[in-house]
């Protein structure tokens, strides 16, 4: 089998992505809670803790985020956290990260239910939210080059680089499409649910188009540091390193 996997990405970070790190870290003690817990029926587990269209639960849109089938689903969607979160961080601040990952994933899955009635095939998975987080990065450093590795199986056979924006789009572009063709309604049962990445990454879009507006990114290349919540979005940090004193 061949295929491409994501192995780095240009840009280098000016501070500890702490956000990132936390979720990841989350992310893997409750799928290693799931794995030692699961020891009856996996179905009712899933039904309890995954977002199920057609009988929701308020705590199943957060729970859902942070519940992965099998290893592989964890590792995949961990990688692109991994390669993507720690510079939307870098630019945006952990608590704004925090928020475009959390309601990016929570819009996906608002139109996901709303329009999905009767769908009895519970989600799971923290796709949606690293859609929203992808987006982003495909506008705010679109011009940064990704590293990929084509593989055989496990072997690579080759390793190349090619422009943000291009990747990100080769991976959701698919899923956007679907999503805005449907309406929002999830089509046959490939277990994939394309309606949360779909509008994540639209979510996500949409906020980097905001952000690189607001001046976010001139910020980020020029000012060597930004705030301690919300990184380059506030308009005062040029204005706070310009009064600094001259070093001798």
């Amino acid at each position: 089998m061949i295929w491409l996997l994501p192995w780095g990405q240009e840009n280098r970070v000016k501070h500890l992505s702490w956000a990132v790190y936390a979720l990841i870290a989350i992310n893997i003690v409750a799928f290693a809670w799931m794995v030692m817990t699961l020891t009856g029926d996996a179905t009712a587990f899933s039904q309890k803790y995954g977002l199920l269209a057609d009988d929701w639960r308020w705590f199943q849109f957060f729970t859902a985020n942070f519940m992965h089938a099998d290893l592989m689903h964890l590792l995949g969607n961990m990688l692109f956290l991994w390669l993507f979160g720690d510079s939307i961080e870098d630019a945006i601040g952990p608590l704004g990260f925090l928020l475009l990952y959390f309601i990016g994933g929570f819009l996906g899955d608002l139109l996901y239910v709303h329009n999905n009635v009767g769908n009895t095939i519970p989600t799971i998975g923290a796709s949606g939210c690293i859609s929203a987080i992808a987006g982003a990065y495909a506008i705010l450093f679109y011009d940064r080059a990704v590293t990929l590795r084509l593989m055989f199986f496990v072997f690579p056979l080759k390793t190349f680089d090619v422009m943000a924006f291009w990747v990100v789009l080769f991976w959701l572009g698919a899923d956007v499409w679907r999503t805005m063709a449907s309406s929002g309604t999830l089509e046959g049962l490939e277990g994939v649910n394309y309606v949360s990445h779909g509008v994540g990454f639209i979510s996500g879009a949409l906020f980097g188009v905001i952000a690189r507006v607001h001046g976010v990114m001139q910020r980020y290349e020029r000012l060597p540091e930004g705030g301690t919540w919300f990184g380059y979005w506030s308009d005062a940090l040029g204005r706070r390193v310009r009064r600094r004193p001259a070093r001798k």
